[in-house]
């Protein structure tokens, strides 16, 4: 405990009032008349207590963490001091003895009910060698009341106060929990809060949502008739002349072509707003693949990668919805032609595996393949696409192998949602230097 914390405890209101009565019993001491034997020792009583309070005071300055010796022992001085006065005040007549109370009880009060008694019986042999030096063998019965009381003064107010202290640590480990409980409601109405702003944003959202389809509904119905109007312009061109026709023509062509971009802006718009049913019908996977990878080829090979159908022979139909499967496919197929900006190579790959785990674990071995080695002057896009694979490498001893990747889709509002775990892997693979 610091030296500035003590005098803001109970520690501190034990000292100060056992210093002002004993200083109280100093003075007093003083100003009695005492037989002419006596008053020699008056002087170096007076400096011995001042000596002693000064000391006192300096101990609870220099050890403060052992305050709780240095108090006890303190008590033992003044036990010791008052069976001086009452020396000095004529022994079993003396009134000094009423100190012997004071200090009993505020011990009592202080500690536990333990050192309280050891107190009373301290004060109660002091008092008696006190009264004996006088010779007042013949007042002992009153000695023994007077000790009997120390007993019971310092008895019942050490188990009054244990039970006050008691309740006292009750109290504050309710009021503990209390703050801690006010601490979890607080937080608990943070997270409520938080979570309301996040269900006003969602209905926001929603709401530009409708909106967007409501906008989207309404400009695609003129675009439907202005695509269906040049259409039929463009049959009535054919009455025009060759030159003309041409220009028409081009004129033709660059308002179709704008009118089918309004158009995909339209229908991106429908389908961020309004996810689209399944459509689920038996049908077989391969040709899904194969008629996707026709149309993907000549975009990808445009931007130096080639794409490689690997779709297992008699794969069974499955019940799915081509359209969204095609644009899941398409999206993969993309992302992984963006990530290889220097080319490369596109697998799709489709086989059935086994209805329960071991048909996957089968295919990770089965699949797994070495990864080339990527030289350290190797862009960072590539180099950190290297790491992302051997974060999925098998822990193998001889070779570090790269695992399938299995793409997993979250549910969300694109074509994606009726995907589950499609197996569908793209690697993207450097071209060696001579392709």
């Amino acid at each position: 405990m610091g030296i500035g914390k003590f005098w803001v405890t109970d520690e501190s209101s034990f000292v100060v009032l056992r210093a002002l009565a004993m200083l109280g019993g100093m003075v007093a001491i003083l100003l009695v008349p005492h037989p002419p034997a006596h008053q020699p020792y008056l002087g170096t009583l007076a400096w011995s207590f001042v000596a002693y309070k000064i000391g006192l005071f300096l101990g609870i300055w220099t050890w403060p963490a052992k305050l709780r010796a240095v108090l006890l022992a303190s008590v033992g001085l003044d036990l010791a001091f008052v069976s001086l006065f009452v020396w000095f005040g004529g022994g079993i007549g003396s009134h000094f003895y009423l100190l012997f109370y004071l200090l009993v009880a505020l011990v009592a009060v202080q500690f536990e009910p333990a050192i309280g008694l050891a107190t009373a019986g301290a004060a109660g042999g002091l008092y008696a060698v006190a009264t004996m030096t006088h010779g007042a063998e013949g007042d002992w019965h009153h000695l023994v009341a007077r000790v009997a009381t120390f007993f019971l003064l310092g008895g019942s107010l050490g188990y009054l106060s244990q039970r006050e202290r008691l309740a006292r640590s009750r109290a504050e480990a309710l009021n503990r929990d209390l703050q801690e409980n006010q601490r979890c409601l607080e937080q608990a109405y943070q997270e409520l809060q938080a979570a309301q702003a996040r269900a006003v944003q969602s209905e926001r959202l929603a709401t530009i949502g409708q909106m967007s389809a409501k906008v989207a509904h309404e400009v695609r119905n003129p675009l439907s008739s202005i695509s269906l109007n040049v259409e039929l312009l463009g049959d009535e061109l054919l009455s025009l002349p060759e030159a003309r026709r041409v220009e028409a023509r081009n004129l033709m062509r660059a308002i179709r072509a704008q009118v089918d971009a309004l158009g995909s802006v339209t229908e991106g718009y429908l389908r961020f707003a309004r996810l689209p049913k399944p459509k689920l019908e038996i049908a077989p996977l391969g040709p899904v693949i194969a008629d996707l990878a026709d149309f993907v080829r000549e975009e990808l090979r445009a931007r130096r990668v080639q794409v490689i159908v690997d779709v297992q022979q008699e794969l069974p139909a499955l019940r799915l919805d081509a359209g969204q499967i095609r644009q899941a496919l398409l999206n993969l197929i993309r992302n992984a032609a963006e990530a290889m900006s220097d080319g490369g190579v596109v697998r799709v790959a489709a086989q059935a595996l086994a209805a329960d785990r071991t048909g996957a674990a089968a295919q990770r071995r089965k699949g797994a393949e070495p990864f080339p080695t990527i030289p350290p002057s190797a862009p960072a896009p590539l180099r950190f696409v290297e790491r992302i694979w051997r974060r999925f490498s098998s822990r193998s001893s001889r070779a570090r192998k790269v695992e399938p990747v299995w793409v997993s889709l979250s549910r969300g509002r694109s074509p994606w949602d009726t995907v589950e775990r499609s197996p569908v892997r793209a690697r993207p693979e450097r071209r060696p230097p001579s392709a």
